[in-house]
């Protein structure tokens, strides 16, 4: 049996839309680039409203300082026009090594850094979502694998540089022992072990 005459219109101007919608809309880049103050605003909201990492007083530049150049390292990387295929896709991010020196002198746990890398994504993922209407859609799949890509090899290498800081100087270790996380516990232990 056939469809009646006006399905067949509807899924028509529906397909239509859609080749509009591929061919005229912004692309990820463009959108993360003309939304990265709001981006971080946001960012800085939900992190002060998440009880894992509001407890440490810091100022708001203390809290956001390395984001603008997070942000940017993942626009180049989206730039570069290759879907994710091997570890070595991923960009070198002096920012993210930065990133970890500086929150283990601010008193982070690992733990901390993985929900604020978790934070970013989320607020990455809702930016996108905010813009659908203006979105190119033909590279959205391919630009949200590269996005989770960068950010996780962000958080490899901020997690890296934030246990070398302590590894190789032993500085910067919390002295709270109230509610130690176990990747604390670890990392005092080989600061301990090395200075043995």
């Amino acid at each position: 049996m056939a469809a009646p005459p006006s399905v067949l219109i509807t899924h028509t101007a529906l397909l239509a839309d859609d080749k509009s919608r591929l061919t005229n809309g912004e692309s990820v880049a463009a959108i993360l680039t003309r939304c990265k103050n709001s981006l971080i605003d946001d960012w800085l909201t939900r992190t002060k409203n998440t009880p894992e990492l509001n407890h440490l007083h810091l100022s708001d530049e203390q809290r956001t300082g390395h984001l603008p150049k997070l942000v940017d390292d993942i626009v180049v990387r989206l730039g570069k026009l290759n879907l994710p295929t091997k570890d070595s896709d991923a960009s070198l991010s002096p920012a993210a090594v930065e990133h970890g020196k500086l929150r283990r002198t601010q008193g982070y746990s690992s733990a901390m850094l993985i929900h604020e890398s978790r934070i970013l994504q989320v607020t990455i993922f809702g930016t996108l979502h905010n813009n659908l209407s203006l979105l190119d859609f033909k590279l959205l799949l391919p630009d949200v694998m590269t996005i989770a890509d960068e950010v996780d090899s962000q958080l490899t290498q901020t997690i890296e540089s934030f246990t070398d800081s302590v590894t190789q100087t032993g500085e910067g270790i919390p002295r709270e022992t109230e509610g130690l996380s176990p990747d604390k516990d670890v990392l005092l232990r080989t600061v301990k072990v090395e200075r043995s």
